[in-house]
């Protein structure tokens, strides 16, 4: 279900062609070379007939042209039907957005610039910005320019995810150690300033369970484009979305000593991502961790108190300390 103005409401049909259409127009905005209709049509109307999207896509041009943005037709030199943003027409005037406008366009976009499904969220993000500067304070999860550093590897999946191709990757795990993967992208998730991606492993032409990756930490993506796949119709990349220590290869159950006071942001923030004990000392939340360093930063952040394992307990005790000599200083 899209994260809208009701969650217990399925999005209107104008709503989805809103939709569509935002997501359409930063893709053009930010693609290299003019994209090809093949891939505007299996990512943005993958469910529809040849003459359904034909009509649906004209239908969204107009739109747009109506609203400032033109879409013209750029053949590429194989012959291959490409499109592009027509630099020449699209805002091509002074004329200042009014107030009142860029309120209506705050409020309409709010829900996609809100929601870590909609793959294009951070750059929407980053233009409502320009309108209102509550978009560049309000902590609602996006992705930060300094953060898009590698931006070539994101660009990578993204196209493997609208090609419907698999991945070559070069990953380095959270103990730095590095490892090389053929994946099959599914989805991706912002997280506060990082970008995860949801893809099970090939191992021997067999998918195995879908794993968490921080895009971060690819050093290299190659796109196999003789590989293709289906994400499966029940796949929700919300599911995977976790604690910002849970990200990755798993380490170790860490243990965790919550002060009555706390108790109750806690279990909200925890959810269904642990499991609890009530013992002599307090609750206690039982949390699998797969980066040490952020689950201590984690903890200070939470009011916590780590109980084991012990390079955890280290780890968070040196950031205390950290954090008390530049309070003395």
């Amino acid at each position: 279900m899209d994260a809208w103005d009701d969650e217990f409401r399925e999005p209107t049909e104008d709503e989805r062609s809103a939709r569509r259409a935002v997501a359409l127009t930063v893709a053009l905005f930010n693609a290299r070379n003019p994209m090809i209709t093949k891939r505007i049509r299996s990512e943005f109307y993958p469910h529809m007939s040849d003459e359904a999207f034909r009509k649906a896509y004209q239908r969204d041009r107009k739109r747009l042209a109506a609203a400032g943005v033109s879409i013209i037709r750029a053949d590429l030199p194989t012959g291959e039907a490409a499109w592009t943003i027509d630099g020449t027409t699209t805002y091509a005037d002074d004329k200042a957005i009014s107030a009142e406008d860029a309120l209506l366009l705050s409020c309409l976009l709010l829900p996609l610039a809100s929601d870590p499904s909609f793959p294009y969220a951070h750059d929407l993000r980053l233009a409502l910005a320009k309108l209102d500067r509550t978009f560049a304070d309000s902590p609602v999860p996006y992705i930060p320019p300094q953060s898009r550093a590698r931006s070539r590897q994101l660009s990578s999946i993204e196209a493997c995810l609208a090609n419907h191709h698999a991945a070559r990757i070069s990953y380095t795990r959270a103990d730095g150690s590095q490892t090389q993967r053929d994946i099959v992208p599914w989805g991706l998730f912002p997280l506060r300033d990082t970008t995860y991606l949801v893809a099970p492993r090939i191992v021997d032409d067999v998918l195995q369970e879908p794993h968490v990756y921080n895009l971060g930490r690819m050093r290299s993506v190659r796109e196999l484009t003789k590989h293709t796949y289906r994400v499966p119709d029940d796949f929700d990349v919300l599911e995977y979305v976790r604690l910002p220590f849970q990200l990755g290869d798993f380490l170790y159950e860490a243990s965790f000593l919550v002060p009555a006071h706390r108790l109750s942001d806690v279990r909200k923030s925890v959810a269904d991502h642990g499991t609890w004990e009530d013992t002599s000392k307090g609750p206690i939340v039982h949390i699998s961790v797969a980066d040490e360093q952020v689950a201590s930063t984690w903890a200070i952040a939470e009011g916590l108190v780590p109980l084991s394992p012990l390079s955890l307990v280290n780890a968070w005790r040196r950031r205390l300390s950290i954090a008390a000599k530049d309070v003395v200083l």
